[in-house]
């Protein structure tokens, strides 16, 4: 690779760590959600519906941003992330719908959405690895798939027992995603250091 290449691809990745801030803003939502809901009095379907809604209503509108934000990174990555958006978005609404809001439908709306969302998160860490958000992606990824999994192999699950598989899921994420933000911030002040040109010698005047 030559050096203006490897000076591009620190500039674009410097472009995406910018978007540090969401990242974190959205782990410490989850984490916030999480500690919400584990300390709940007597948590009803209707209230654990509408914080994971909120979560994903969240989760929807970051992985919409960054895919309409970070222009430089690969187009597959960011239709990756904006398709998974708009199904976050959709998942998110869906439960909150009063029609929607029964055991059986919550969960298994949860599960088809961390399954789905799993695989894509692990393939673009595969495929399309971003520096500095490959860990989150994979650890988020694989946390997903089994938490989702988990819900469709296991339709009949009492409240308490969707609560526990919620809290874990939203505590587990939540933490990835923090570490991930610092991550990007401190990898993207690396890469903007290093891309910033530098200024050429102005040659002395000759001696007289």
């Amino acid at each position: 690779m030559s050096d203006d290449a490897a000076v591009t691809t620190e500039v674009r990745f410097a472009e995406f760590a910018s978007h540090w801030a969401l990242v974190l803003t959205y782990g410490l939502i989850s984490v916030g959600l999480g500690i919400v809901l584990a300390v709940w009095p007597g948590e009803t379907l209707v209230v654990v519906a509408v914080l994971i809604a909120i979560q994903l209503l969240v989760a929807g509108v970051l992985r919409i941003v960054l895919a309409l934000g970070s222009t430089s990174l690969d187009g597959g990555v960011r239709v990756l992330m904006g398709l998974t958006g708009g199904l976050s978005l959709v998942v998110g609404l869906l439960c909150l719908r009063d029609p929607v809001q029964t055991l059986l439908i919550v969960g298994l709306l949860l599960g088809v959405w961390w399954v789905v969302s799993g695989v894509v998160d692990i393939v673009a860490a595969v495929v399309r690895p971003v520096p500095g958000r490959r860990t989150w992606d994979l650890v988020s990824g694989l946390v997903s798939i089994l938490a989702g999994g988990f819900l469709l192999v296991n339709p009949d699950l009492s409240l308490g027992v969707l609560v526990v598989v919620i809290c874990a899921w939203l505590f587990l994420v939540g933490a990835a995603a923090v570490w991930a933000a610092f991550k990007l911030r401190a990898a993207g002040k690396d890469a903007s250091s290093t891309s910033a040109p530098v200024q050429p010698a102005i040659p002395s005047a000759p001696a007289v």
